[in-house]
């Protein structure tokens, strides 16, 4: 069976693939995620405890509730100036506890509280709050443009709480870095990660694949040699059972041929004897009109029963073939010469169709002249007058092997399909005067020459007879 579905192999490459690919994303992902959230601990711990140093070396607590004092603002200044010096500091602010900005590098900013703050309000809460994101909140006043950037938080607190983590806090520090450089070497070791798992995974799954291919190969393989092997097995059944079918025929006839042996043996005298009595009782008799009528039905019958009985011989007699050349059309003409009387009593028409280039046949004669008119026999009785009967002979040539195919076609009623099947059945019949052994001769006879018998039948049309015989007869195969 030839599947017009995905083969193994490429539903394999499909999954893989997209399997392959939904991992390498993911991985991606969690890669990012990590990195990410490796750079913001970095920043809400060494960096934010480096910029609480600088503040407290040089800042006080008190600077935060004068922060408007020049003084104060030159020591901020101080502080974080020296801070912006750095490439990845972008932007600097300093809150007091009521999230207003007290000191900034940009000076517009200096005086505005900012109450929606999330950020700054966790950070006034004890924590330091790290994030990355771009410049799009309102307290993003001023930075519209930057890019992403890493937003730090750092509480201040010049004096600790009685209890830890109870501090108070007088200020917080708002940082706004360049992540690129951090990222930089972090993201060159992700994608050493990512490229070395796609290298790992490709190869995978170039190994897997061709497993699967190599198995998808040899299962095609295993698949056709039993698709062979089935059909193999199903001819083997069909000849098993023909040969059963055959071994039956052969084991009736042979039943058949004992019995009617003994009947033909036992029969054929007293009708000899019987015919011969009629006979000369009909040349003696002086009113001939009284007995003439009886008489003449009992030969008719005798000769009946006697037909019968060499019919019935026929049959069970071993074949043997006597071949020789023989011209088909000769033989053709003959048997239909036999049945002048009978067609033209039925008003029957004939067409010959016989080839002029048919070739003279090696065969037994008078087997094949027995064969076709059992044949057309029952052709002629099928037909009322006005009926047609057909005579055709062609010659073929089939595997470089030359061969005749005489048709034998009626204008009849037809067969009905229930019994088309057992016309070559012996003794089957259906005719009130038939043996039942005509067609089975007819095809004894033709197998036995090596040819074949086919029957086609169409109730209200007619029927047609094809045998096709070799130009060299001989026993069938496996006779």
């Amino acid at each position: 069976m030839r599947r017009r579905s995905l083969s193994l192999s490429r539903t394999f490459a499909l999954m893989s693939l997209v399997i392959i690919g939904l991992i390498t994303a993911l991985q991606v992902v969690v890669q990012w995620t990590l990195l990410r959230d490796d750079l913001l601990e970095w920043e809400r711990t060494v960096s934010a405890d480096a910029i609480r140093t600088e503040a407290y070396s040089l800042l006080r607590a008190d600077d935060f509730r004068d922060w408007r004092n020049p003084v104060t603002q030159e020591r901020f200044d101080r502080v974080f100036r020296r801070a912006l010096g750095r490439l990845e500091i972008r932007r600097i602010k300093l809150y007091d506890p009521d999230m207003r900005v007290i000191w900034s590098d940009e000076a517009r900013l200096v005086g505005i509280r900012f109450p929606g703050n999330a950020g700054l309000a966790e950070a006034l809460r004890g924590s330091a709050v790290a994030r990355l994101e771009r410049a799009r909140q309102a307290e993003n006043l001023y930075e519209w443009h930057f890019t992403e950037s890493v937003e730090l938080y750092v509480p201040l607190s010049f004096s600790p709480g009685a209890t830890p983590g109870t501090a108070s806090i007088v200020g917080v520090v708002e940082v706004y870095k360049n992540p690129a450089p951090a990222l930089a070497n972090l993201w060159r070791d992700r994608w050493t990660i990512v490229i070395t798992s796609l290298a790992g995974a490709v190869l995978l799954y170039a190994v897997l694949f061709g497993m699967v291919h190599r198995a998808s190969r040899q299962l095609e393989v295993q698949r056709r040699n039993l698709e062979r092997q089935a059909i193999a097995l199903s001819g083997a059944n069909l000849e098993l059972r023909e040969a059963q079918k055959q071994l039956r025929a052969a084991e009736r006839l042979a039943a058949i041929g004992e019995v009617s042996a003994a009947v033909a043996h036992g029969i054929r005298n007293p009708l000899a004897n019987i015919r011969a009595a009629a006979q000369v009782a009909l040349d003696r008799v002086i009113d001939r009109a009284v007995t003439e009528k009886y008489l003449a039905s009992i030969m008719a019958e005798v000769d009946r029963l006697g037909r019968w009985l060499r019919a019935l011989l026929d049959s069970v007699r071993p074949f043997e073939l006597r071949a020789a050349s023989m011209d088909l059309g000769a033989v053709l003409e003959e048997v239909l010469s036999l049945l002048g009387e009978r067609i033209a009593s039925r008003q029957v028409t004939v067409e010959r169709h016989l080839a002029p280039d048919l070739p003279r046949l090696v065969a037994d004669e008078v087997q094949l002249q027995q064969a076709f008119l059992g044949v057309l026999e029952n052709a002629v009785d099928a037909l009322s007058a006005g009926g047609v009967l057909r005579v055709q002979a062609e010659r073929l040539v089939r595997d470089g092997q030359s061969w005749v195919r005489v048709t034998i076609q009626d204008t009849g009623e037809g067969i009905p399909q229930e019994r088309l099947g057992h016309i070559f059945e012996p003794f089957y019949t259906t005719k009130n005067h038939g043996t039942g052994l005509g067609l089975a001769i007819t095809r004894r006879v033709v197998e036995g020459h090596g040819g074949s018998v086919e029957v086609e039948s169409k109730r209200g049309v007619g029927t047609t007879v094809l045998i096709t015989l070799p130009v060299e007869s001989g026993p069938p195969p496996g006779s």
